[in-house]
């Protein structure tokens, strides 16, 4: 089971990662990256995040609804999650892709959320799937992976 979670963990962490930055400094000064060069700086925020959390998650059950594994989830990988977020989001996106990047930020947020109030909702694979989704849509490869 706990070889389970670590998995479990692992995709969703991939997949949290993909919610790819779209947020920004808008200032004239600071060009937009190319698209590809946001994937590989996303992708790499996603693939540290991925140690992280499989760090945390190493001592835990692979049962979501075990109290231990809850209270992991909730002190030590939704932080982990909840700091990606912050700094996808803090990645300036490719002209014209603000909306694409901001609606995949969104569906991790609401992930995040859902997880915020349940934690056992992190072994659901619906939780973070419409994030997942846009993130590879997007065309990250870490991220939402």
């Amino acid at each position: 089971m706990k070889k389970s979670l670590l998995t479990l963990l692992a995709l969703l962490g991939a997949s949290l990662l993909v919610a790819t930055g779209c947020g920004g400094d808008d200032s004239s000064e600071e060009s937009a990256p190319t698209k590809a060069d946001y994937i590989a700086q996303a992708d790499d925020i996603c693939a540290a995040d991925q140690e992280e959390i499989q760090t945390a998650a190493a001592d835990v059950s692979g049962d979501p609804d075990d109290p231990a594994t809850q209270e992991v989830v909730t002190n030590d990988v939704l932080p982990i999650y909840q700091d990606q977020l912050d700094e996808l989001r803090a990645l300036t996106p490719p002209e014209g892709d603000e909306e694409a990047t901001g609606g995949i930020y969104d569906a991790l947020e609401e992930a995040l959320a859902a997880i915020e109030e349940d934690p056992a909702a992190i072994g659901d694979p619906t939780t973070f799937a419409d994030a997942n989704e846009q993130a590879v849509d997007y065309g990250l490869e870490v991220c939402g992976a």
